[in-house]
């Protein structure tokens, strides 16, 4: 670029950003087990990331809420308390993970997805699920970058979605998914024995697309518990239920009308 010109060099692509930040010097590896409600580092038990709810376990009633709010755990001091005094852990919320639950019958929304709170994270995202040749299911969350859950519409209809992470079903029993970014390199691997959920974070990234990975793979485990058998019937059995409910009370009705009848005709 000519040194005169008044002018500075455009800043890079997004994607190319976003690349290098996942690439660069960050956090360092780290893994995380869900916990509950609660995202903990295996090592040293301390909890990075909190639920409103569980993404693995059916509710006994449906929630009225299709959205869970997902925050960072942070410590800090506060500025006029001593140094001698126990740190204290502050809750960041950053996300909103969403299943509309009419999803299923809309085409304006997707599925699943999530929105930012602000504008300091990657933006938003949405869940694409795909089947292999063994017909497993494999994650695709794209990136609407620099969206929040303020912004209309939610996600970029120009086209302009990039592909944040991809998920895929391991070879081995032992690995459920291996999670990579849009050039095919590794950055995590899920891992646990039975109903353990376990994210093995390979390499180094920044605070921004960490946060992003662990609420997709959330986002992932809810999708996978939503969609299981056992939330289908327990879906069906609650459309049957009012049927069944209507049903027994027009028979109890029709059986008074024609005992009434009956002491009539006497």
């Amino acid at each position: 670029m000519d040194p005169n010109s008044k002018y500075s060099d455009p800043p890079p692509p997004y994607e190319e950003t976003l690349s290098q930040a996942i690439e660069s010097p960050g956090l360092p590896a780290v893994t995380v087990v869900l916990d509950g409600q609660a995202i903990r580092d295996e090592a040293t038990s301390a909890p990075l990331y909190q639920l409103s709810r569980s993404v693995t376990t059916l509710p006994r009633t449906p929630p009225k809420n299709s959205s869970i709010i997902f925050e960072r755990m942070e410590n800090g001091i506060p500025e006029k308390v001593k140094s001698s005094e126990t740190v204290q852990t502050r809750h960041r919320h950053l996300f909103y993970l969403a299943h509309p639950a009419d999803a299923k019958y809309r085409t304006d929304i997707p599925g699943y997805y999530i929105t930012c709170v602000d504008i300091e994270t990657v933006g938003n995202i949405h869940l694409e699920t795909s089947k292999s040749r063994l017909q497993k299911t494999e994650f695709s969350a794209q990136l609407s970058p620099r969206r929040t859950a303020s912004h209309r519409p939610l996600f970029d209809e120009a086209g302009e979605t990039s592909t944040l992470f991809t998920a895929r079903p391991g070879k081995w029993v032992s690995s459920r998914y291996i999670w990579t970014q849009k050039n095919g390199s590794q950055v995590a691997v899920e891992d646990g024995k039975g109903e353990e959920h376990k994210l093995v974070i390979t390499s180094p990234m920044k605070q921004d697309v960490r946060d992003a990975l662990v609420a997709v793979w959330m986002l992932r485990l809810w999708y996978e518990t939503a969609e299981s058998k056992e939330a289908k019937r327990e879906e069906l059995e609650r459309l049957v239920a009012p049927v069944a409910h209507q049903n027994w009370t027009i028979a109890k009705r029709v059986a008074g009308l024609g005992a009434f009848a009956g002491v009539g005709a006497g």
